[in-house]
C-alpha cells in the first residue's frame, strides 16, 4: 500500500462552505468558527485548494 500521508481533518461538506466563504473575503478566523475547523486548516485549504481536493480524494477511495 502507498503512503497516502494523514487523512484530511475535514469533509467535502466543509470545504465547500471554506471555498464558498474565501470568495466572499469572509476573514480566516470567521471562517474556522464556522466550519469547526482549525485557522491553520483554513490557511492550508487557501493556499492549495486543489491540494485539498486531490487529499479528499485519496482518502475517499
Amino acid at each position: 500500500m502507498k503512503y497516502r500521508g494523514r487523512k484530511p481533518t475535514f469533509d467535502k461538506d466543509q470545504l465547500a462552505v471554506v471555498r464558498n466563504m474565501l470568495e466572499q473575503s469572509a476573514g480566516v478566523g470567521q471562517i474556522a468558527a464556522a466550519t469547526g475547523l482549525s485557522r491553520q486548516t483554513v490557511y492550508r485549504i487557501k493556499d492549495d485548494p486543489a491540494g485539498a481536493e486531490a487529499a479528499l480524494r485519496t482518502w475517499a477511495a
